[in-house]
C-alpha cells in the first residue's frame, strides 16, 4: 500500500508495505485408478482385515502382516509345524510371498493355514527349507513339480541334474518344437479308438509337415483328391529345423510311454499326382493295439 501526503512542497511522505501472495493452486485431473489405489491404501492403513464385498470381515483369512513365529500348516490334509523364518527362508519363492504378510492366507476351521497341494510331498520341500536335503530319487518328478510351483529355482536346479527329470526337460524341449503337439496326439488317440471298432487295431494316418507345399507349375489342380485329404490328423507347419520323422518318433515315444501298444510308423505314403510338378504331401500310417488277442484252447480233452 503506497501513501502520500503533500502538505507543501518541502514535505513528502511514504508508507510502503508489501505482502507476499500466495500462487494459486492449479487444478489436478483425478485419476479413478490412481484414486482408488490410494484410497485402497489408506484403508489397509486403518483396517488391515480383509472383508468381502459386502463389507464384512472375512473370518477364514488371516489379518495382512499378522503371522505368528511358529506357523501350523495344513496341506491338502496332512498338518506341519515349521518356523516362519524357515518359510521365508528364500524371498524370490512363492512360499515367501504367500507369508510375507503382503497378501491374503486362508485358514482351516482349527486355525492352521490352508496349502491346496499334496500333503505328503510337501514334507519334503520343508526338508529342503531346513536343511537344503533333496528326495530320494523314486520321489524326484512328485517333488520335482511341486518344487517348480512354490518357486524353489534353487531345489529345482538340483533336482534337474537328476536322469529322470532331465528326460523330463529333454522330452518337452522336443514336444515343444511343433506347436499344436498336445492337441495332435490327443486327436491321434481318438482316431485310433474309433478306427479300433471292427478290430483291435487303430490305424491312423497322420499328415505332418515341417513346410507347407506350394505349387508352382502353373497348370496345377490342387484339387487333385490328395492323399492328404485321407489323413485322421493334421499338424504343421513349424519354424524349427526338426523334421517330420523327428515328431513321428516323439509321437511314439509319448504314446508307448503312456501305455499304448503302438507299432513302429511306416515310412511316407507319397501323393501320386503329378501334372507340371509333382505333388510334395505325404501321410504317415500309426497303429495302436489296444488289448492281445485271447489265447485259443484245444476243444479236445488232454
Amino acid at each position: 500500500m503506497l501513501k502520500m501526503t503533500d502538505e507543501d512542497d518541502s514535505s513528502v511522505e511514504e508508507n510502503i508495505s508489501i505482502r507476499e501472495i500466495a500462487p494459486r493452486p492449479v487444478p489436478r485431473a483425478k485419476h479413478p485408478f490412481i484414486t482408488h489405489v490410494r484410497e485402497g491404501y489408506e484403508q489397509s492403513r486403518t483396517d488391515p482385515m480383509p472383508r468381502q464385498p459386502g463389507g464384512q470381515p472375512r473370518d477364514n483369512v488371516v489379518k495382512l502382516g499378522q503371522f505368528p513365529p511358529i506357523i501350523s500348516l495344513n496341506v491338502g490334509g496332512v498338518v506341519y509345524q515349521t518356523r516362519l523364518s524357515t518359510l521365508l527362508k528364500y524371498s524370490d519363492s512363492m512360499l515367501a510371498a504367500m507369508f510375507s504378510g503382503r497378501h491374503e492366507v486362508d485358514q482351516d476351521k482349527d486355525g492352521h493355514y490352508f496349502l491346496d497341494t499334496n500333503g505328503a510331498v510337501f514334507g519334503h520341500i520343508l526338508e529342503y527349507l531346513r536343511y537344503g536335503t533333496v528326495p530320494p530319487f523314486d520321489l524326484s518328478t512328485a517333488v520335482y513339480r511341486d518344487a517348480e510351483y512354490y518357486g524353489l529355482h534353487s531345489m529345482v536346479e538340483k533336482l534337474q541334474l537328476r536322469p529322470e527329470i532331465a528326460s523330463i526337460i529333454v522330452k518337452k524341449s522336443h514336444r515343444s518344437q511343433f506347436p499344436g503337439y498336445q492337441d495332435a496326439k490327443h486327436d491321434v488317440i481318438r482316431a485310433a479308438v474309433a478306427n479300433a471298432s471292427i478290430n483291435r487295431i487303430g490305424e491312423v494316418l497322420i499328415c505332418a509337415f515341417r513346410t507347407e507345399f506350394k505349387a508352382k507349375a502353373q497348370n496345377f489342380n490342387p484339387f487333385h483328391g490328395c492323399i492328404v485329404e485321407s489323413a485322421h490328423v493334421s499338424i504343421g507347419p513349424w519354424e524349427t529345423q526338426a523334421d517330420e520323422e523327428v515328431f513321428m518318433k516323439c509321437l511314439e515315444n509319448d504314446l508307448m510311454e503312456d501305455g499304448f501298444n503302438v507299432k513302429p510308423h511306416e515310412g511316407k505314403r507319397k501323393c501320386k499326382y503329378y501334372y507340371g510338378q509333382t505333388c510334395q504331401k505325404f501321410v504317415y500310417k500309426l497303429q495302436i493295439i489296444f488289448y492281445p488277442l485271447a489265447p485259443r484252447t484245444s476243444s479236445l480233452a488232454a
